[in-house]
Parts: C-alpha cells; structure tokens; sequence
C-alpha cells in the first residue's frame, strides 16, 4: 500500500532555498510554511498565496530602461538602424523623444526637479517637457584659479545627489561636478574617485553616496570629493542596472518606524542601502542568489521589491 501525505499551505513568510525543502518547518496549526519553488504567485503582507495577474501587450517592439520618477516615463527602444527614447503615456501610449542612439546600450536616468538626465556612454542630455537638450556646458564665474574645467564626460552611469552634486560614472572612474548644480563644469585632475574596475553602481544618499564597482560596494561618506571617506559595506558587487529608481518605506521592511532606504541587487542577493552607509543584505538567510548573472532590476511598488537578475 502506498499512503500519500500533503501538507495544507494557507499562507507562505516566503521563498527559502537555502534549507533542504524536507527540512523546512512546517506549523500544521497555522498552515504557514516557507516555499522552496515559486512559479508565477504573489505573497501579499499578510503572506496570502495567490495567482499572478498576468500581463497583457501594451507595444509590441524591443524596449529596455524603462525610468519613471511618478510625473514622467521614458524607455529606450532598439529599432532597426538605432536606438531610440520615447516617453509613455499614462494609456502606455509611446512619443519619440530622441532618435539616432547607439544600438544596445542600457539608459542611466537621474531626475533633477522637473528635468530628466540622461546619458549611456555613448550620448548623453536631459529631458524637459518631452524634449530633449544637449547636455549643460558650464562656464566658471569663480575667482581667479589655476584649475581646468571641462564639460561633462559621456558616462554609462548619471546619478544625482540632492543637494547639486551631480555623479557621473565612466568605467572605473567616478566624476563629480565641481560645484553644486554646475553639471557642466569638472575638473579631471582632481574631482574623480578611482575604483578597482568598471563602475556598477551610484547611488546617493542624505550622508554620502553608495558604489559599487566589479569587486565589492563601498559607501563614499562626506559632502564632496574633498572630503570623501572610503568604506567598504559588501564584500560583493551589485548587478548593473539595479538600483530601483523608487525608495522603499523602512517601517514596511520593520527596518525603524519612519525613514526610507534604497534598494539594489547584488551578486548574493537584495541589497538595502540606508541613509548613514549602512547596507543589509535582506535575502541572504533565506535565497541561494543564482551565480553568474551580471545585471538586473529592481522595482518597489506598495510594500513589494519585485526584481530581476539576467546575464
């Protein structure tokens, strides 16, 4: 005789793959239970086990870096001969922006009030009401100096930090402008951070700016580049293209009762970044991160971090 036996799952506190699945603890009272496979469900926060929605073609075409800071959203779409931006309505409508960009290169996006930067290592500009500018050529007012001022290098990363600084990524160097909301003006002898290997990831913050290069993520502390402290937070990279755009409430994740953070993957998993350097691994415990991806997405909505890992 053979005697089959299943457990009655009512709600789930996740996915766990690092526990042998017939280890998992099971409390058969209160039908909670870790999963060690999930295939197209969603948890909500009461750990509710349900169908995804699914999804249904809004464009048909090759789109990626898609960017939104709620007012606007942009993409970039591969065509035929070039690449191109277009903004999306909120129907998911689609109006160029800008054509004749390089073929297959990822978009990185900043917002700096109502204007949206651009720039991925081959062309950069900004966005402003749907129309997109060269990007701002400086021009020094200060007194007398020695120093030399040049414009903006073309980077495969672009990040602002409130407060005018803005952070420009080209391989393994980290440019800063030299002073606050002059995005036209740095000075390449001296206003860079040098890293190990080519630049994943910048991510500002209140004290500082988190990033990560090819090997491990560092947390630069201080105002400017004249006063930067260098501390490595993770002994691992994150993913390119990573950095969710949204930051995610700290009370929702019982991280403290108010404040936000940031959101990254890694090589080892989700990553939180808080505003004081800090950085926790929030998956590590409980997710084997598969090896050998290089770039992601991270996305925050509500109290979800949906994201994704790809070669």
């Amino acid at each position: 005789m053979t005697i089959l036996s299943s457990a009655i799952i009512l709600s789930s506190s996740g996915l766990n793959t690092v526990v042998d699945p017939s280890r998992i603890a099971y409390d058969p009272a209160k039908g909670v239970a870790d999963l060690s496979q999930a295939y197209n469900i969603s948890l909500d926060e009461t750990g509710l086990i349900s169908s995804r929605i699914g999804d249904v073609l809004a464009q048909a075409g090759s789109f990626h870096s898609l960017y939104s800071n709620g007012q606007v959203c942009f993409a970039i779409q591969e065509r035929a001969s070039d690449a191109a931006i277009v903004q999306v309505g909120t129907d998911l409508s689609l109006s160029g922006v800008r054509s004749s960009l390089t073929k297959g290169e990822p978009m990185s996006w900043t917002s700096v009030g109502e204007d949206v930067y651009y720039s991925n290592g081959f062309q950069n500009g900004y966005i402003k009401g749907g129309i997109s500018y060269p990007w701002p050529v400086g021009s020094y007012n200060g007194p007398d100096t020695t120093q030399v001022f040049e414009a903006a290098p073309v980077g495969h990363i672009v990040a602002f930090k409130p407060g005018g600084l803005m952070f420009i990524a080209e391989g393994s160097t980290l440019w800063i402008c030299h002073e606050p909301f002059a995005f036209g003006l740095f000075n390449k002898r001296s206003g860079f951070v040098q890293f190990d290997s080519k630049i994943q990831m910048v991510c500002p913050t209140a004290e500082g700016v988190f990033v990560s290069d090819a090997k491990a993520t560092r947390f630069l502390r201080g105002t400017s580049w004249f006063d930067f402290i260098q501390q490595k937070v993770l002994q691992y990279p994150a993913l390119y293209g990573s950095l969710a755009h949204d930051t995610v409430d700290l009370g929702d994740l019982g991280i403290s009762k108010d404040g936000t953070g940031y959101i990254w993957a890694s090589t080892q998993g989700v990553c939180l970044g808080l505003d004081n350097g800090s950085a926790i691994n929030l998956t590590e415990n409980k997710v084997n991160y598969p090896q050998g991806y290089t770039s992601g997405a991270c996305l925050v909505t509500d109290t979800h971090i949906i994201h994704t890992v790809e070669n």
